[in-house]
């Protein structure tokens, strides 16, 4: 494998050349700071764009168009790392060397992609309507997923730890924005994102010396933008917020919500710190909580490693609540007291690696873990040596590091003021 950075058009463009795939992948991803009051614009935005095109002008033909290069699958998705708001638009296609057919795919899916970006510079009064049918199918989607009790906790968790704030955003946006949004709106938030916003083009696959002259012909700009990468930094705060609410759920949803003091640990640490505790199969509260228990119907944690946040999340009885609650604050404490085995700590250490070593036979992840060294200026080796050197007292010093902020619990039944 390997990986090429040029840039080209004042684009950064990156190029992975391997032979793993008879595809290509393509992505091109815009950053910025996360603004609430654009996140939920930014998603409707990228809907439209990869729907329609000037010559494509229903979903109906774009879809015709790209089954022409053997089935080719673009979709967009966005995300937040750290402090900032990613918009990414994939475009899977199969290699023309793999066809027995005179088709340039690249260069024109290129071109393809160049409409794509500048379309919106040309929508009128007469998008309204399609604006108006992608904001209902966006909220539709939305409330869909607000179906799903755990995600309707996780959410209620987030606005008690962090209110309207940047900080507890999500990348999707939320379901009041939707309905205020106007083609104005939208033309204003893509202009911004063309102009201001840092921009890669990424390609993984079998790549020949042609490729460059292609993909220099998606998207050119004055400048480069760089943008600095920023987090949040998490007050820590001494006093615990305790949130209750009742809904018709058939079972509690329990979700601790933990802020790290990023200062007194490191990344690292912290990353095989979760998956020790609740990250995967083998963890503390999967084993003791579920398995030895039986306190939990579905028991994990997740960890923001930039932003220094991890939550618990548990599916339980309603009569099992503060149990579970109790148990989990237990096994983080045995974390803190080191009471765990030096073997279970390379165990982790060697998941973690193999995890990601698995995960680049995947077009799209390889493509993942490459823009992220990219953003955070680090490689591949330094990742391995970073795992390899975590010692046991990184383990503890990372638990110490972690407080609980706030305990959410979505039940059953009616609230009792008392």
């Amino acid at each position: 494998m390997d990986i090429n950075k040029t840039v080209n058009g004042n684009i950064p463009i990156v190029t992975i050349n391997t032979d793993k795939f008879k595809t290509f992948t393509l992505r091109i991803t815009f950053r910025n700071e996360l603004d609430v009051e654009t996140v939920t614009l930014r998603n409707i935005l990228a809907r439209m764009m990869i729907k329609r095109t000037k010559t494509y002008d229903t979903e109906a033909k774009l879809i015709q168009y790209l089954s022409e290069y053997y089935g080719a699958h673009l979709t967009y998705q966005t995300s937040k790392i750290g402090s900032s708001h990613l918009v990414h638009f994939t475009l899977e296609f199969v290699n023309e060397r793999f066809i027995h057919e005179d088709l340039d795919i690249l260069e024109n899916l290129s071109k393809l992609l160049n409409e794509l970006l500048n379309t919106p510079f040309s929508y009128d009064e007469k998008t309204v309507e399609y604006l108006e049918k992608e904001k209902r199918l966006y909220k539709n989607r939305l409330k869909s997923m607000m179906d799903n009790s755990m995600q309707r906790a996780y959410v209620n968790l987030l606005d008690e730890m962090f209110g309207d704030s940047a900080e507890g955003a999500l990348s999707y946006g939320k379901i009041e924005d939707i309905d205020d949004i106007t083609i104005d709106d939208i033309k204003r938030v893509h202009e911004s994102m063309m102009s201001n916003d840092e921009m890669m083009i990424l390609l993984c696959g079998n790549i020949n010396d042609n490729t460059h002259d292609s993909l220099e012909k998606i998207y050119s700009r004055k400048e480069e933008i760089k943008l600095p990468f920023s987090t949040y930094k998490m007050d820590i705060n001494k006093v615990l917020n305790y949130k209750v609410d009742h809904d018709d759920v058939e079972q509690s949803k329990a979700i601790l919500g933990f802020k790290i003091d990023k200062e007194n640990t490191s990344e690292m640490a912290v990353r095989i710190l979760n998956t020790m505790f609740g990250g995967s199969a083998s963890s503390y509260l999967f084993k003791h909580l579920r398995e030895e228990r039986s306190l939990a119907y579905q028991i994990s944690s997740t960890v923001d490693i930039k932003n220094g946040l991890l939550f618990a999340l548990a599916g339980v009885d309603h009569s099992r609540v503060k149990e579970t609650e109790e148990h989990i604050l237990i096994e983080l404490e045995k974390f803190q007291n080191g009471d765990f085995t030096d073997e279970f700590l390379e165990e982790t250490k060697n998941k973690i690696l193999s995890d990601r070593q698995n995960s680049k036979d995947r077009s799209k992840a390889l493509i993942s873990i490459v823009y992220n060294e990219y953003l955070m200026d680090t490689n591949e080796r330094q990742f391995i040596e970073k795992v390899n050197n975590i010692t046991r007292e990184d383990i503890i010093q990372a638990a110490k590091s972690v407080h609980i902020d706030t305990v959410y619990t979505l039940t059953g039944g009616q609230s009792d003021d008392s």
